[in-house]
């Protein structure tokens, strides 16, 4: 009778176990976790408002919630707002141990520019410590493209990359690199080279034109410097073009690099 109570046991074990760990203890948010970036006497829900991806011809709301953790009353003013940005806040002064809020509304028309924005804005105060409190709006924006009928799809122009991926293998510190990525324009109507972006200074990118006319290949000339660069290395641009299907590429220039 042992023999077979042991494994019952055994599985009642494991039951409760299983159990123990699924359970899910819920608690309300406290102070600290709605607001937890601290400026001075203040405490924001965030410094960095992400608005995330939107089209040029939207705009986009989000909000800020601000809590007073000092023991007076403080002043509340917006400096110089960004152009692409409407800005409003909710109280002029703000009792200790209260709250209110800045409302962002973001106009992408207004910035006319393509991929990713930082914007900031400060937030003026009588605090002691920090009374300027500097808060940042990031966006991504992309170029709207209308409604397509069928014809339209045919019609339209379109982008196709020989490579988007370039390794240079090893090279020795302080040599230069240059490539070209080729683009080809398969549509039948012009493909338009909106903005070329390299997340160093270390590259630049060249066209000899940012039209590319259907039927023609354009190539994006890279030159990459390697100096005070060691070890494995990867560099990317982004390339926003006119192209519905294929509005933002990725080219990446990498390898190894010897000191």
């Amino acid at each position: 009778m042992i023999k077979h109570f042991i494994p019952f046991l055994l599985v009642v074990f494991i039951s409760l176990q299983v159990f123990s760990q699924s359970v899910i203890v819920s608690s309300n948010p406290t102070m600290k976790d709605r607001f937890s970036k601290r400026l001075g006497s203040l405490r924001l829900s965030t410094t960095l408002l992400k608005i995330g991806k939107i089209k040029n011809n939207a705009t986009k709301s989000d909000t800020i919630h601000i809590y007073n953790e000092g023991s007076r009353n403080l002043s509340l003013a917006l400096g110089k707002i960004p152009e692409s940005m409407d800005v409003n806040l909710g109280a002029a002064t703000l009792s200790p141990q209260k709250e209110t809020w800045i409302a962002v509304t973001y106009h992408a028309a207004r910035k006319n520019d393509y991929g990713f924005m930082l914007d900031r804005f400060e937030l003026i105060t009588d605090d002691s410590v920090l009374p300027k409190k500097s808060i940042s709006v990031s966006t991504h924006i992309q170029e709207y493209f209308a409604p397509m009928t069928s014809e339209d799809s045919l019609n339209v122009q379109k982008s196709k990359w020989i490579e988007t991926t370039y390794d240079y293998g090893k090279i020795r510190q302080g040599s230069k690199i240059t490539h070209n990525y080729a683009v080809t324009n398969e549509g039948k109507r012009d493909l338009y080279i909106r903005k070329k972006i390299s997340n160093c200074s270390c590259l630049k990118i060249s066209t000899a034109s940012d039209t590319i006319p259907p039927g023609t290949t354009a190539n994006f000339l890279v030159e990459f410097d390697s100096a005070n660069k060691e070890g494995k290395d990867s560099r990317k641009m982004n390339i926003i073009l006119n192209d519905p299907a294929r509005p933002e590429v990725v080219l990446e220039i990498k390898g190894e690099i010897e000191k």
